[in-house]
């Protein structure tokens, strides 16, 4: 995030000067798309640091949904003051069209950085998920599953400023071959509706993460196998669970112990003390029931511990495991 953050606001004061010499409008759609993603990543931060708090009592599933709040609230940013700022300048610009009859070199040479900048942080996000991505999932599914805001949004947000850069050669270069200023408009309403698509598309990731996405079936498929697989487990139901951050999430299950492993857990033991009791069973019985009831509370504590741990062994992202 900070690589993209620090490569925007070097291109932001790039645009801005190559707007106000120019007085193009897609360059202007340039410069607030800049300006917009400086934004939005220094929100996508602020969500990063507060997703770090460690869980407390107001909140017992931890801060991990924070980064998904950010980002979007970054996200709406994209799509109204974006989407919105762009498209109405371009809209004048289309009906009082207006364009420098010579485009400066600067202004070609800004562009051309531009697309350089965001192109290798681009490549550069690329890079990181195909280390990250597994052999047997392609990248296109890969990018679909992801659950880091961050990672997504500089993902959608380079690919379309690179887009943009492009469209903004295209509408200047043909206004400027042309000498119809028009072109230049249109290509402002062009990045202007890039930036909008990629506002609704964060704003719908991030809208089903705070309400509540569940965990993917083969996961929660391998989770509940791991629980059946134990000796001590007869039935499994009622499974739910919750991604609460990028990297964590909740898992909840009712089981039913199998009280036959239980007793045979246990019989070793209270074999000998019943038999070592003799006349005065009577008298002691009320003593080894309760002692015996005790040993069964520990036994399923016991089980439970080591299910859990098994879990996080295979699932380091279950944070928050309650059986019941």
């Amino acid at each position: 995030v900070r690589r993209a953050l620090y490569g925007n606001l070097f291109i932001c004061v790039s645009k801005l000067g190559a707007w106000m010499s120019s007085g193009s409008s897609s360059m202007m759609s340039e410069f607030v798309h800049s300006c917009v993603d400086c934004g939005n990543q220094t929100l996508l931060l602020m969500g990063l640091r507060d997703s770090r708090n460690a869980a407390d009592k107001r909140h017992p599933y931890g801060y991990g949904k924070s980064v998904y709040f950010w980002a979007l609230v970054s996200a709406l940013g994209t799509f109204f003051m974006g989407a919105g700022i762009s498209m109405s300048h371009s809209i004048q610009a289309l009906i009082n069209p207006s364009l420098s009859e010579t485009i400066s070199s600067e202004v070609w040479g800004v562009l051309a950085m531009s697309f350089v900048v965001d192109g290798y942080v681009l490549y550069k996000t690329f890079s990181e998920l195909e280390l990250e991505r597994p052999s047997d999932v392609s990248m296109r599914k890969y990018i679909s599953k992801l659950r880091d805001p961050a990672t997504l949004a500089i993902l959608l947000e380079d690919a379309a400023a690179c887009l943009g850069i492009v469209i903004a050669i295209a509408g200047i270069g043909a206004s400027h071959y042309t000498s119809n200023p028009l072109w230049d408009g249109v290509a402002g309403v062009g990045i202007s509706c890039v930036l909008g698509g990629v506002g609704l598309a964060l704003v719908r990731v991030n809208h089903s993460f705070l309400i509540g996405q569940g965990v993917e079936r083969d996961m929660l498929d391998g989770i509940e196998k791991i629980i059946r697989n134990r000796r001590s487990i007869d039935h499994v139901s009622g499974i739910q669970s919750q991604w609460t951050g990028p990297e964590s999430f909740s898992f909840k299950a009712e089981v039913d112990f199998d009280g036959t492993y239980l007793s045979a857990l246990l019989m070793p033991r209270y074999r000998a003390e019943f038999k070592n009791a003799g006349e005065d069973l009577d008298e002691e019985l009320e003593v080894m029931l309760s002692w015996y009831a005790e040993d069964v509370i520990r036994a399923v504590e016991r089980e439970v511990r080591h299910i859990e741990a098994m879990i996080r062994q295979q699932y380091p992202g279950a944070e928050y495991i309650e059986l019941e």
